[in-house]
């Protein structure tokens, strides 16, 4: 194990508890589902929904979210406070595990991200799911695959560069977390530890040299940074990110002015501080995780045209953060 392996290993195994320390109640998790035969053990995902939800008569969005992990390590388990979350507010959520490296490259994360995201079709068979409301959400290296989904969609040439099916429905929103959307600044942006070089080395499957000079030996380099295909048909988009990240540095601020000036409606969500740092969001402890959630659940809901039941408390926690700001 390399020490770009050992470091994500270890945010995961000491971000587990405090990640998933808020529960909802009410909330059914179906397990290990599988949604594409490649691997029995990766290939998996757990359905989330409230139980009043199932057979109420009504259809109601679902969210495919996709854990981040660099690329290399992450496990669905480690987002069961954030997957509750989403069903807590009404969501059906497709919870997935996929295929990493050193196994496989990034060709393979894209075609286990798609079928994923075909498989609700499946899903939509026997829970009251409504397919023109799908939203993808995913964090770190997981929002990355999701705009990639997003740019998969609506690019017909991107799909077949990569030997990928047509997407079976469109996304009809993204919610954005704390990811990484230029390859391009990712690897001429100074980093922690070196960790890029090792990481983009097992996800490319190309040994990359510490100054970048070779990556344009990866076939696909020019069409793996999903900035460069944000257009007027990109879907609406909750985006957040720390100002003082230490991985995905300066990612955020450009995905949300490429969606400016391609007229997409999205909010963003952008805290400061070195304490409110990558993938701050999953804390739900911490008031400004649940504060980022929440507006990410009503932008969301106004996106859908669903019931929103948020407003109250997004009222109470800006005036919260109006007097701690005093």
């Amino acid at each position: 194990m390399n020490r770009a392996e050992l470091v994500f290993k270890a945010i995961d195994v000491l971000a587990e508890k405090p990640q998933n320390a808020v529960r909802y109640p009410r909330i059914v998790r179906v397990q290990n589902i599988a949604y594409h035969t490649a691997s029995e053990e990766y290939n998996v995902a757990d359905l989330y929904f409230r139980r009043d939800i199932f057979d109420d008569g009504k259809k109601h969005p679902i969210l495919l979210y996709v854990h981040g992990g660099g690329f290399i390590k992450g496990d669905k388990d480690y987002r069961i406070t954030n997957s509750e979350f989403y069903a807590h507010h009404g969501y059906f959520v497709f919870n997935i595990d996929y295929r990493m490296p050193p196994e496989v490259e990034l060709e393979e994360n894209f075609a286990d991200i798609v079928k994923a995201f075909n498989y609700i079709e499946t899903l939509s068979k026997y829970c009251n799911i409504d397919t023109d409301k799908i939203v993808v959400s995913g964090d770190s290296s997981g929002a990355y695959f999701s705009a990639m989904l997003c740019a998969f969609a609506n690019n017909s040439e991107l799909r077949e560069r990569f030997r990928l099916p047509a997407l079976k429905y469109k996304p009809a929103a993204v919610a954005l977390m704390c990811g990484l959307f230029d390859m391009d600044k990712v690897v001429t942006t100074p980093n922690v530890m070196g960790l890029v070089s090792k990481t983009m080395s097992m996800v490319l499957g190309i040994n990359i040299k510490k100054d970048y000079s070779n990556t344009d030996e990866y076939e696909h380099i020019d069409f793996i940074s999903p900035i460069n295909f944000v257009d007027e048909n990109w879907c609406p988009t909750f985006i957040t990110w720390a100002e003082e990240d230490i991985l995905c540095i300066d990612q955020g601020k450009p995905m949300a002015d490429k969606l400016t000036e391609c007229g997409i409606k999205y909010k963003k969500f952008v805290v400061d501080g070195i304490l409110n740092n990558h993938c701050y969001h999953l804390n739900m402890s911490f008031k400004i995780a649940k504060r980022c959630m929440n507006k990410c659940i009503h932008f969301l809901n106004d996106v859908l045209q669903v019931e929103d039941n948020t407003a109250d408390e997004i009222e109470e926690d800006d005036k919260s953060l109006k007097e701690e700001k005093k």
